[in-house]
C-alpha cells in the first residue's frame, strides 16, 4: 500500500501542475494592465507632442508637462494593481492552506486536522511576504518607480537628439526601425512583471502550507523538498530534492544543505515545494495493530519515495500522463522507447513529436 506521505507527494505535485495554469491566466492580467498603462503612455504622448515646436523653451514646458501627467499615470495604476494582486494572493493563501489540510488527511485516510487558519492568520501571510527578501508590497512600488524611470530616461534623450514624436513613441512600445524590430522599454516592464507574479504566487503558496505543517508539528516530523515537477529543475533545486528539513527551525536532517529561503523562493520563479513527512502511528501512540486494515499501513513515518517527476507521472493515470506530455509522447515513454532525458536536446530545448519519431 502506498504510503502517507507519497500520496501527499502525489496530491501536491498535481497540485502545483494545476498552480502553473492558474499563473497562466494571473500573466494574462499583468499582461493586460501593462498594455492598458502602455495605451495611456503613448496617448499622452501623443496629445502634449513635446517635439517639433521652434522654441527650446516651450519644448521643454511641454516635455515638463509630460512628465508629470504620465508620473500621475503610472503611480495611480501600479497602486491600483497592487491592491488588486494583494487580494488575489490573499485568496490563493485560503486555497492552499486548505489544500494542506485536504492533502493530509486524504494521505492518512483519517481526519488528523480538523482546524484550518483563520482570516486573521491569512492576511498576517500575505502581510509579512517575501519574495527574493523584499514585500511584494515592495517590489510593486519598485516596479513602478523603475518603469517612471524608463519613460523620464527615453523621452529625455529622444528630445536631446531630436525625434520625432512618432520616434518617442516607439521608444515605448517598439516596432520596426530602418528595417528591423525594436523593443521598447514597456517589454522589460512586462518581464519583470510576469517574473513577480510568478514568484510571488509560488511564494504564498509555499508559507501557506508550511504555516499549516508549523500549526501541526504535533503530527508531522519534517518537511521534504521537492523539486523536481517538471523538465526545467535549477541545480539549487535539484540538490535539495528529496532531503528533509524540521518543521519549524528548518534545519537539516542528515545532510548538509541548508534551507536558505525555502522552496518556491530559493530564486526568482522557484517551483520547488515541500511535502510533510507524517510521524507513524507508533510516534503518534496508537498501536497499529487495533486500526482498521485499510489505514494501518499509511501512516508509517517514512519520507515519500521517488521524488522525481518521471515518478510522480508512472502513478497518474493515462489521461493524466498524455495531458502532461501529449498522446504521442506519453505512448512512446509508457512503451519504454523514450525516457525523460529524451524529451529534450543537449541544451534543454523540449523536442517536437516528430523530432523524436526521428531519434527513434
Amino acid at each position: 500500500m502506498t504510503n502517507a506521505s507519497t500520496k501527499i507527494l502525489d496530491a501536491t505535485t498535481s497540485r502545483a501542475l494545476d498552480l502553473q495554469r492558474l499563473t497562466a491566466g494571473q500573466l494574462r492580467d499583468a499582461r493586460r494592465f501593462l498594455g492598458e498603462l502602455e495605451g495611456d503612455i503613448v496617448a499622452q504622448l501623443a496629445k502634449i507632442d513635446p517635439t517639433g515646436i521652434g522654441s527650446i523653451s516651450r519644448r521643454q514646458a511641454r516635455l515638463e508637462k509630460l512628465l508629470k501627467q504620465v508620473k500621475e499615470t503610472i503611480t495611480t495604476a501600479y497602486r491600483a494593481e497592487g491592491k488588486r494582486l494583494a487580494n488575489e494572493l490573499r485568496e490563493i493563501a485560503d486555497m492552499e492552506a486548505r489544500f494542506a489540510v485536504s492533502s493530509i488527511n486524504r494521505g492518512a485516510g483519517v481526519q488528523l486536522i480538523t482546524t484550518e487558519l483563520t482570516r486573521g492568520q491569512l492576511v498576517a501571510i500575505t502581510g509579512n511576504l517575501l519574495v527574493q527578501g523584499a514585500p511584494v508590497s515592495d517590489w510593486i512600488s519598485r516596479q513602478g518607480g523603475d518603469t517612471l524611470k524608463r519613460f523620464q530616461d527615453n523621452m529625455r534623450l529622444g528630445i536631446a537628439q531630436g525625434e520625432t514624436n512618432a520616434q518617442l513613441i516607439r521608444r515605448v512600445r517598439g516596432g520596426k526601425q530602418n528595417g528591423e524590430v525594436v523593443k521598447g522599454f514597456m517589454n522589460i516592464t512586462r518581464h519583470h512583471a510576469e517574473s513577480l507574479v510568478r514568484s510571488a504566487t509560488q511564494a504564498v503558496s509555499q508559507a501557506s502550507r508550511q504555516a499549516v505543517y508549523s500549526a501541526n508539528d504535533d503530527i508531522i516530523k519534517a518537511e521534504q523538498w521537492v523539486s523536481t515537477i517538471d523538465l526545467k529543475t535549477t541545480v539549487e533545486c535539484s540538490t535539495r530534492d528529496g532531503l528533509t528539513y524540521t518543521v519549524n527551525a528548518h534545519e537539516p536532517i542528515d545532510h548538509s544543505l541548508p534551507w536558505g529561503a525555502g522552496p518556491g523562493n530559493l530564486h526568482w520563479g522557484c517551483r520547488s515545494t515541500s511535502v510533510p513527512v507524517l510521524k507513524s502511528w507508533r510516534e503518534l501512540g496508537l498501536d497499529v495493530d487495533q486500526l482498521p486494515t485499510s489505514t494501518r499501513a499509511s501512516l508509517d513515518g517514512q519520507i515519500a519515495q521517488d521524488t522525481s517527476f518521471s515518478g510522480w507521472l508512472s502513478r497518474q493515470s493515462v489521461e493524466r500522463q498524455n495531458e502532461n506530455l501529449g498522446v504521442g509522447r506519453a505512448a512512446l515513454w509508457r512503451d519504454g522507447k523514450i525516457s525523460f532525458r529524451d524529451l529534450v536536446d543537449g541544451n534543454g530545448r523540449e523536442l517536437t513529436l516528430l523530432e523524436l519519431r526521428a531519434r527513434l
